[in-house]
């Protein structure tokens, strides 16, 4: 069995990549730290880790947009990669294809394809369709895919435009293609789809070219990959050929430690809310990513959502208030029910949706702490016409004493707090209204870890109080410090519930990496 520690290659084989002593430090911040990474010709290498593991760090050198920290040595095909420059990444054949694509939709698969290289020409000032469009059937036969090249290629299905994006990739007009990098290239497919982008992948194997298979899903490393490489904290945990390990090491490897043991305090004092009333029954949930999913909330429960990134966890918090398209029946406390509710409709029963601070719809940033507060109920505030000032500022003055806001200047412009700050405002926005549920999608976003603390205190408190929470959020942390129940979804659908000793990270990680949903779920 490979241990956790960096295998070499094997003696004498070329490498397609060979990164030695590879750090990247930003302020605050060692993203990588002395990383060797080592891919094969014609092989397809898995690069793991869980969300700031330095995955995209390390794919961001490599294409020339970050510059390392001295000392560290690329080389390509044999030949020293000059870092930092995106033109020579793509000279010496890196070539990458990103989770959005980068396809423009209105175009067809020829004008696609030509993005990449520039278009073949006669003289200087015509095009040669014909050559173009040989040239674009040629690279889709050398990964097996049939496609209408002159039709928009938003009327194709996902996989296809993810092969155009690959066939792009492949394209050698401009050198050769030694390396394909692919990022998440199954998040934004649906799930029948994914069969047919593995065969691309296979594909461009077949040809001669290495792949870096960038992906959070065990599932598609053990079909697709021959070794895989293991990233947290910035170092490289393991390196291993995909037969010589088993599945639980490999969690093991991404997280660290084993399961553990007790439960946290916050766990063990809201264990009790079995024995509470429901506040509010979701059924059929179903939106663009979530395929009709029923769940129940109890009174002071914290729910976790977790997901990778196209399962609909990052759609669950707007589809639920139907602030993106979706249908769903809300069935409140008072056994009200709400077929497809607007924002306000759902505010108005006592459920409100808290979105990440710093995101448009969260807070204006130009209104002050005081008018952000009381913003969602302004006719509380107003009469004749008239805004009553000292009632909204002894209402800002609670919530910036209550939740510990600072500044303490109910005046001050929203933009010119802190993001932890500016979040705090966002939450007394909402807790205000004295809501029963509150819906957050990805709370602690772009806050810092003092203010993580504060935002985890809070909705510890608040949940004690009676609020129930449903907590959407890609960070386990976030899922860690304050749920007593965590679902999880794949494919739109809810492939596992955790409660109690269950909501453990490795456990929450691998229902995530692990596999498709069941066939009973």
């Amino acid at each position: 069995m490979t241990t956790e520690a960096t295998m070499e290659a094997v003696p004498g084989s070329p490498a397609a990549v060979a990164i030695n002593h590879l750090s990247k430090t930003f302020p605050g911040q060692r993203a990588l730290i002395d990383v060797d990474f080592t891919v094969r010709p014609a092989e397809v290498h898995a690069l793991l880790g869980q969300n700031g593991s330095g995955k995209s760090t390390l794919i961001k050198i490599l294409a020339g947009i970050y510059k390392p920290d001295p000392g560290a040595e690329i080389v390509v095909g044999g030949e020293h990669l000059k870092i930092g420059s995106p033109r020579e990444s793509a000279r010496l054949g890196l070539r990458f294809v990103h989770q959005t694509l980068g396809i423009i939709g209105e175009l067809t698969a020829v004008e696609n394809v030509a993005l990449g290289t520039g278009y073949l020409r006669i003289g200087r000032q015509f095009v040669d369709w014909r050559a173009q469009r040989a040239k674009t059937r040629r690279l889709l036969a050398l990964l097996g895919v049939d496609v209408d090249i002159e039709c928009p290629v938003n009327t194709l299905r996902p996989v296809e435009r993810s092969a155009i994006a690959i066939a792009r990739a492949l394209d050698t007009e401009s050198g050769v293609s030694r390396v394909l990098v692919l990022d998440e290239p199954t998040a934004a497919l649906p799930h029948s789809e994914v069969d047919a982008l593995f065969s691309l992948v296979e594909q461009a194997r077949n040809v001669g070219t290495s792949v870096i298979y960038v992906t959070h899903r065990l599932q598609e490393v053990e079909r697709l990959a021959d070794r895989a490489t293991v990233l947290r904290d910035g170092r490289v945990r393991g390196v291993t050929g995909i037969r010589e390990i088993d599945r639980d090491t490999m969690v093991n490897w991404i997280v660290g430690g084993e399961l553990a043991a007790s439960l946290p305090d916050h766990l063990r004092t809201l264990q009790t809310v079995d024995e509470r009333p429901v506040v509010l029954a979701i059924r059929g949930l179903a939106s663009r990513r979530i395929h009709s999913i029923d769940f129940t909330l109890r009174q002071g429960e914290i729910l976790g959502v977790a997901g990778l990134t196209g399962s609909g966890r990052e759609e669950m918090a707007r589809a639920l208030v139907g602030a993106i398209p979706s249908r769903v029946r809300l069935v409140t406390k008072d056994d009200a029910t709400i077929v497809d509710p607007s924002p306000r409709q759902a505010m108005r029963r006592g459920v409100c949706l808290v979105l990440p601070g710093g995101v448009p719809g969260a807070g204006s940033h130009d209104l002050t702490v005081r008018e952000n507060i009381t913003l969602p109920e302004m006719r509380r505030y107003s009469r004749a016409g008239f805004i009553r000032y000292r009632d909204e500022t002894d209402v800002a003055r609670h919530w910036i004493k209550a939740l510990d806001i600072r500044p303490n200047d109910p005046e001050r412009a929203l933009r010119l707090l802190s993001g932890g700050n500016q979040q705090k405002v966002v939450f007394s926005k909402w807790l205000s209204l004295r809501p029963d549920v509150l819906i957050l999608d990805e709370p602690t976003s772009g806050v810092d870890v003092g203010a993580r603390e504060a935002i985890y205190e809070l909705i510890r408190n608040e949940a004690a109080s009676g609020k129930a929470f449903i907590v959407c959020s890609s960070d386990t942390e976030d899922l860690l410090a304050v749920c007593t129940r965590v679902i999880v979804l794949d494919s739109g659908l809810i492939k596992a519930e955790l409660a109690g000793a269950e909501v453990d990270e490795s456990r929450i990680v691998q229902e995530m990496i692990g596999g498709g949903v069941s066939a009973g779920a």
